[in-house]
């Protein structure tokens, strides 16, 4: 009976990792408004609300605006960014989905490099002429994907041999620099972040191919393993 309960418990852990994921759905990515209404949130000391008149003010699509329209534009404009500011809470998880190439499946390492990620990992986003970088702690501990070889073909055949693989990455930011940073030509707003969920997600976006349980997956696989014995 030992033996029969071990040999299901390692079916179910060796099955594609498409087969799990078959009814997940992957999260929109956070849009780039809440990632600045997020930043004002972190940075705000005073507790008032924010000078969103201003905002608009300098935003193109208003400057471009007839002049009859502008009001209208300011208002529904204005309301709408104080109202998603009072709603906003710093605990809600920014989620941001992007392409990345990995290498060849390492039989010695067990596992995926990925070739984007390393210390200096960050995001742009841009909102109403502003600026924003989000800067993920640890990202280089992302950038060896850890799994069992029997997903090699798997994750190749979905990644077009490792050129064009999605990533969705959830993050819950920590705090912000509320001193604008010169890069290049822009000068970015920068927001700290700590990852918490890593996927790597299948071409038409329905299945999740990878994910950071997998390493922990593999433990269990050689526990079972070495019960069988």
């Amino acid at each position: 009976m030992k033996r029969v309960i071990c040999a299901l418990l390692l079916l179910a852990f060796l099955s594609p990792a498409l087969a799990s994921a078959a009814d997940n759905t992957m999260k929109d990515a956070t849009p780039a408004s809440h990632v600045a209404l997020l930043y004002e949130k972190l940075t705000n000391k005073t507790g008032k609300m924010p000078d969103f008149t201003k905002w608009v003010k300098d935003w193109s699509k208003y400057k471009k605006a007839d002049f009859m329209e502008r009001q209208k534009l300011m208002d529904e404009t204005v309301k709408s960014l104080e109202n998603t500011y009072n709603l906003l809470t710093w605990a809600e998880p920014i989620v941001v989905k992007t392409k990345v190439k990995i290498s060849a499946y390492s039989h010695l390492g067990k596992g995926f490099l990925v070739q984007n990620f390393n210390d200096i990992t960050f995001f742009r986003f841009y909102h109403m002429g502003r600026g924003y970088a989000l800067i993920p702690s640890g990202m280089a501990n992302y950038q060896w994907l850890k799994a069992p070889p029997g997903m090699a073909d798997l994750v190749m055949r979905e990644t077009k041999n490792g050129h064009e693989a999605i990533v969705s990455i959830t993050m819950t930011s920590m705090k912000a620099d509320p001193t604008p940073m010169p890069m290049g030509k822009r000068h970015y707003r920068l927001l700290m972040a700590e990852v918490s969920k890593i996927e790597l997600w299948s071409q038409d976006r329905k299945n999740i191919i990878w994910d950071d349980q997998i390493g922990a997956q593999d433990r269990t696989r050689k526990k079972l393993l070495n019960l069988r014995q």
